[in-house]
């Protein structure tokens, strides 16, 4: 299964999908940023949070990513 959700809340704050090591979004662990801090997350732990369902804040970029529908509205 593949991950959606583009915004996640970790604790409180908004965190984004960056990557993995295979390259495939549904690798056993993930890569996301929360503000300019990288974290490695087990990919069920990531899939288990809440979507972020306030503004996209500012340093959500989307690194060669293509917008598309659920890009632009976030909750």
């Amino acid at each position: 299964m593949a991950n959606t959700a583009i915004i996640r809340d970790v604790s409180g704050v908004p965190a984004i999908f960056v990557g993995s090591k295979t390259g495939r979004d549904d690798a056993p662990f993930v890569f996301i940023r929360v503000g300019d801090e990288e974290r490695r997350m087990r990919w069920a732990e990531w899939d288990a949070l809440p979507a972020w369902s306030g503004a996209r804040p500012s340093w959500a970029t989307k690194h060669g990513k293509a917008a598309g529908p659920t890009d632009e509205t976030v909750g």
